[in-house]
């Protein structure tokens, strides 16, 4: 997603929460200017900035870092543990539908049980 589309999704969030630019700038710890370029597709933010923004604004996490084009830490951190099982299994799971992934993430937690 490009810097102006995630401008525009947390712009949107924002305004759905009734905050100001400067109430989230408060609630982010950045200026309201920064959030306002970030919101305009002006600047790229960092990550630990987007999950800032995404508890401020009480969204997913991984929504909000997906729409920036960036993943989770503990994502990146599980992919570099298991270099060629983790690509392997999500190219081959990659047209199961939204149910069949949840489905499937069940089977995965009663298997660790």
């Amino acid at each position: 997603m490009s810097k102006l589309l995630l401008g525009k999704l947390i712009r949107k969030l924002r305004k759905q929460k009734g905050l100001s630019l400067r109430q989230l700038a408060e609630k982010v710890s950045v200026s309201f200017v920064n959030i306002a370029h970030i919101e305009n597709g002006r600047i790229a933010t960092s990550e630990e900035v987007i999950k800032e923004l995404a508890k401020a604004l009480d969204y997913d996490v991984d929504k909000l870092l997906a729409a920036a084009d960036s993943v989770n830490e503990d994502i990146k951190n599980i992919i570099k543990k298991l270099p060629t099982a983790v690509p392997e299994f999500l190219r081959t799971a990659k047209n199961l539908t939204e149910k069949e992934w949840k489905d499937l993430t069940e089977q995965i937690k009663n298997k660790k049980q």
